[in-house]
């Protein structure tokens, strides 16, 4: 009955956190240089006190941050915040492992006597173990004060009880679970580290706590299948286990909770079903279950991305992919409709601008020419005939995508839309109807996937009403899935390209008080690509692009400059991450998807 993941290269990742159970919870060893004293309790009170203790690092990146924290520390306190990091990105899945690595040598560099990574425990910085979510980056603070603070109580036990919890799961959970912050910085914010606590479990314990880091999936799995479990009152990963005990007859023991053939069980629709003893779902007004796998290899995301994208339009029905121009948002969105749709024929593409109004997307009248007389007729626009063709065909999904959704005056265009957007069941007069009985509706199985430029200052105009009837998915170069895109792309079709990516971060990096900025992957993701390519698109393409945000003229084009770039890509990584800044606040969802 075992709960760890059995993908390939998953093993590197058990071993490595094996590695730091004996290193640093069994003795006060080291990761990275065994048999030198390194998780001791003098150490780590030494960076409780200049990390905990002193939370304001004075403005900057995470990274940034800590560098002025840790300033002036002897070497051993640089290489335990850097084993500390290792343990906190060891369950983060990932393609490639080299963002990770050098976070933590960014950290280890900054010590007068670094040292290495050994290259086993690099491998195992690929894949991971779960897409724990954005809060895991944006509250890092939190949760690698967490770990900290784990480590620092933890050490106050006798060895013969750490020992005992170590081989006992149960015991090992309750310490973990009920551990009390200490620092003023955890105790005001003890829900926000939580996703690190249920790290915690699987890392140490991966054969009875699953690997699953978000608690609200943990407990609508538990809840869906009630049938399964003996004691409704029980602890949730007591139910989890018998759950799995359960499931496993049919499913075998290598099952995953984020199965394409699982998921839909307990996350339909992106609401949990409570039944009262699980079976296969097989009520047809459900929406059909779809292999997302094949597709996310093509457009190189995850699958679990998409999987998320797919249950935000089952749940509302209308979302935004909102992001820098070059990340693939009107791509992602048609690719996507397509094969949800299952035809090309079920998804309408319009386009936004200035000058479109409700008559050009609902509903006006036209220019026409009758028998020789000009005149007028009533005509309806996409958004009608979308209609129209979904409540044809009431089994299958069609869909309306509106790029560059933000270019156009919004209310003006959608009118009384506004309201079905929101209130699909209700029924309405549209502007220009003349039977008073004839009312209009939006079908439950037309979808809406709007595109929207965050470059474009004209999103400014997206009003909170629109914004309230949409879900809102990011595409940003700066972050995961669509910053590892154009890496991806390119291992698998320019295998010697790789320099491209590096330098795409490199100037993202140079960017990031302008986030909207950006750099997108599209503009290299070309079937022919080389060195001469590259300079081409850069220089005709990205740097006019950088010049309108930044007004920086021959500054930016130095800056900029694609060698020089390209040089400094391919030395020793600076501090980045500029989602890492310390902030108050509650966890985000996780995903927990394996990519």
């Amino acid at each position: 009955m075992p709960a760890r993941q059995n993908r390939v290269g998953v093993e590197r990742v058990y071993a490595a956190a094996q590695k730091w159970v004996n290193a640093a919870l069994r003795n006060d060893d080291s990761l990275f240089t065994p048999g030198r004293p390194i998780w001791t309790t003098q150490l780590l009170g030494e960076i409780h006190r200049k990390f905990l203790d002193r939370p304001d690092g004075g403005g900057g990146s995470f990274y940034d941050q800590l560098e002025k924290q840790l300033a002036g520390s002897l070497p051993d306190v640089y290489q335990l915040m850097g084993e500390v990091l290792y343990a906190h990105l060891l369950i983060v899945s990932t393609s490639n492992g080299t963002n990770q690595q050098r976070r933590i040598e960014t950290v280890l560099n900054w010590s007068p006597s670094p040292v290495q990574i050994p290259q086993e425990l690099v491998a195992a910085l690929t894949p991971g173990l779960v897409t724990p979510g954005q809060a895991y980056h944006t509250y890092r603070p939190f949760q690698v004060g967490l770990l900290i603070e784990f480590a620092e109580q933890w050490k106050d036990l006798a060895l013969e009880e750490r020992e005992r919890r170590l081989n006992a799961p149960w015991m090992f959970k309750e310490f973990v679970m009920g551990l009390q912050p200490r620092s003023r910085l955890l105790r005001r914010n003890q829900n926000t580290p939580r996703i690190q606590r249920q790290a915690l479990l699987h890392l140490v314990h991966p054969d009875t706590f699953e690997a699953i880091v978000n608690i609200d999936h943990k407990n609508k799995i538990a809840e869906v299948f009630a049938g399964y479990v003996s004691d409704p009152e029980a602890d949730v990963d007591v139910k989890m286990t018998q759950i799995r005990t359960a499931l496993e007859a049919e499913h075998g023991q290598d099952f995953g909770f984020y199965n394409d053939d699982i998921r839909p069980q307990w996350d339909v629709n992106g609401i949990p079903v409570p039944v009262p003893n699980p079976q296969p779902v097989s009520d047809e007004s459900v929406r059909p279950t779809i292999d997302l796998n094949a597709l996310a290899a093509q457009l190189f995301l995850p699958a679990a991305f998409l999987r998320e994208i797919d249950a935000l339009l089952a749940d509302k029905k209308q979302v935004i992919f909102q992001g820098p121009p070059g990340t693939g948002k009107t791509y992602v969105a048609q690719k996507l409709a397509r094969h949800l749709a299952g035809s090309p024929d079920r998804v309408t593409l319009v386009q936004f601008h200035p000058s479109y109004a409700y008559e050009d997307f609902v509903q006006g009248f036209r220019p026409t020419l009758r028998n020789g007389q000009a005149g007028f007729e009533l005509t309806d626009g996409p958004l009608l005939r979308a209609a129209e063709r979904a409540r044809g065909e009431p089994e299958t999904r069609h869909f309306l995508i509106i790029d560059e959704i933000n270019r156009g005056n919004l209310a003006k265009v959608f009118g009384e839309l506004y309201y079905l957007l929101e209130y699909r069941d209700e029924k309405i007069t549209l502007q220009y109807q003349v039977e008073e009985d004839k009312k209009f509706s939006l079908p439950g199985n037309l979808y809406i996937i709007g595109t929207m430029n965050t470059a474009d200052r004209s999103i400014a105009l997206v009003d909170l009403a629109l914004r309230r009837r949409f879900y809102f998915v990011e595409f940003h170069p700066d972050s995961e899935p669509v910053k590892g895109v154009l890496r991806r792309w390119l291992e698998s079709n320019h295998p010697g390209m790789g320099w491209v990516a590096d330098v795409v971060e490199e100037a993202n990096r140079l960017l990031e008080s302008d986030r909207h900025a950006a750099i997108g992957p599209s503009y290299f993701m070309r079937d022919r690509l080389d060195d001469s390519i590259v300079n081409r698109i850069w220089k005709h393409s990205v740097l006019p692009y950088i010049e309108e945000r930044r007004f920086g003229g021959e500054l930016v084009t130095e800056e900029f400059a694609l060698e020089r770039l390209r040089r400094r890509s391919a030395s020793p990584a600076q501090p980045e991450e500029n989602g890492d800044d310390p902030k108050n606040g509650e966890d985000g969802d996780a995903t927990d998807a394996p990519a």
